[in-house]
């Protein structure tokens, strides 16, 4: 044993050249990282955009809203100083409600799974006993 290791160094150290196993494995990696966090940023900044017009739009309902209680009390004010026969006051004003009620809707939607039902306390409906 003594002897081989002896003329092991005699012949001098040479370095054996051998590929890189994991070099197409790291490149991957690096790919596959790189990859998730450009989905990432991307994901982030639609979620913010969406965020931004959703306000947007709310800010836009929330004039809307305001416009039209205004263009009521107007009404209400035309309809007092008679300026604007009854038959059609009723008509703006069933207009305008409708309108308003809209856009309350659309400003505060119900819970998913309500659907503008009444909820039911146990025991009442068709199958509630007596």
């Amino acid at each position: 044993m003594m002897l081989l290791l002896l003329l092991a160094q005699e012949e001098g150290a040479r370095t054996a050249d051998v590929p890189n196993a994991m070099g197409a494995h790291t490149w991957f990696i690096i790919l596959a990282v790189g990859a998730f966090l450009t989905w990432s940023i991307s994901y982030s900044l639609q979620l913010r955009k969406e965020a931004l017009a959703r306000r947007k739009g709310r800010e836009d309902l929330v004039r809307r809203k305001d416009e039209l209680i205004d263009q009521i009390a107007s009404l209400e004010e035309q309809k007092e100083a008679g300026a604007i026969t009854d038959k059609k006051y009723k008509q703006e004003l069933k207009d305008l409600r409708f309108q308003l009620t809209k856009v309350l809707e659309k400003l505060s939607p119900l819970p998913p799974g309500e659907g503008g039902r009444a909820k039911r306390e146990p025991g009442e409906g068709r199958n509630a006993q007596t």
